[in-house]
């Protein structure tokens, strides 16, 4: 396992500590777990990011992406003519 130094602001480790005495895991373990959960963020699933997508911009807002779903989409383009059949 590797190990890290990190410098802190004397209140910052007291919320360190608190927080890992809250969870009954020693400061490190505690700062292993969050840096873990941060790994995990990182390499979530497609569904994942496009859940957090719309949970950031709504699925109807004027942001949104929605917009590529519609056939709106292609508004701007120049019509096309009808093409043969098969």
């Amino acid at each position: 396992m590797s190990q890290v130094t990190i410098y802190l602001q004397p209140s910052t480790l007291e919320a360190a500590k608190s927080a890992a005495a809250k969870a009954q895991l020693s400061v490190s373990q505690w700062f292993a777990q969050f840096a873990l959960a941060e790994e995990r963020k990182s390499s979530c699933s497609w569904k994942a990011f496009l859940d957090q997508l719309d949970s950031t911009h709504g699925q109807a807002s004027k942001d949104g992406l929605d917009f590529l779903l519609g056939t709106e989409r292609y508004a701007d383009l120049a019509p096309q003519r009808e093409r043969e059949s098969f």
